[in-house]
């Protein structure tokens, strides 16, 4: 069950209700007893994915569909043959 929180406590508490919402809790926001937002926690970022939980995520949304064949075609040339500095 959603807690309602009328606009005024968010105003006047509002480190309060953060709190509140950080330990899991949701809470609807209702200006004259009309629910009109929901105030919720923000789900973290993960610091580290597998190389195949990226791929599912990235491979179906390049920019440039071109690009690996420009990559491909690029690839070929190496600096091996170059002296070393």
């Amino acid at each position: 069950m959603v807690a309602s929180v009328p606009s005024r406590e968010l105003r006047n508490d509002t480190r309060g209700l953060l709190r509140r919402v950080e330990a899991g809790e949701e809470l609807l926001i209702t200006v004259d007893g009309r629910p009109v937002a929901r105030l919720a926690a923000v789900g973290r970022r993960p610091r580290f994915i597998s190389r195949e939980e990226f791929v599912r995520r990235f491979l179906s949304r390049q920019a440039d569909p071109e690009l690996r064949a420009d990559l491909d075609e690029l690839a070929a040339d190496t600096t091996d043959d170059l002296p070393p500095l």
